[in-house]
């Protein structure tokens, strides 16, 4: 599945692939320390016969260290997963889900919005189509999202969308002239009764 997601009405957007690359770097890192561990003591454990119980603090090293690694990724692939960023017609809808630690949805509407930025720093960033989001709202509230793919393409988005919900109000609230011009016509009315 794509990091960026556009439908008929809505957009999804994950936060950019880098994040469960660099996880899964982490992963590997331990599962190699826990081999390296595992193979250390078979070879070994021989000349380690005299230290009391280091079979066992071996073993339960290696253990902790490969449940650990397994544990921490895959609740990290969830977490991944359930980091999105949801855009409608007049809201955007803030997803972070874990399986055990958190649930929260935030809800930030369009005209709230006063500026948006995106930033794109450094070599690497620029190569791979990522870094900020910085979303301004009415007094002074402040957002700001890492590592979103295509920070520009967001940050049109969210622009056109604000400018459409905006001319939306507009047509809602103000009268027209012709309508205006009704409304003073029947207050004479009234006021001449």
């Amino acid at each position: 599945m794509s990091s960026f997601c556009t439908k008929d009405w809505y957009t999804v957007i994950r936060r950019h692939y880098i994040l469960p690359l660099l996880k899964g770097c982490k992963f590997m890192f331990l599962l190699t320390l826990s081999f390296f561990l595992y193979w250390l003591a078979l070879n070994f454990i021989g000349s380690l016969e005299g230290i009391p119980y280091v079979r066992m603090i071996l073993f339960l090293f290696v253990f902790l260290t490969l449940n650990y690694a397994f544990i921490s990724f895959i609740l990290y692939l969830i977490y991944f997963s359930y980091n999105l960023i949801v855009i409608f017609q007049d809201q955007i809808v803030l997803i972070k889900c874990s399986l055990l630690l958190r649930d929260d949805i935030e809800v930030i509407d369009s005209y709230r919005i006063v500026k948006v930025d995106g930033f794109s720093r450094w070599f690497f960033a620029n190569v791979l189509w990522y870094w900020n989001l910085v979303i301004e709202q009415q007094r002074n509230d402040v957002r700001l999202f890492h590592f979103v793919p295509l920070p520009y393409k967001v940050l049109l988005i969210i622009k056109q969308q604000r400018e459409d919900v905006l001319a939306d109000r507009k047509r809602k609230y103000i009268i027209s002239e012709s309508e205006e011009g009704k409304l003073n016509e029947k207050e004479e009315d009234i006021q001449i009764l």
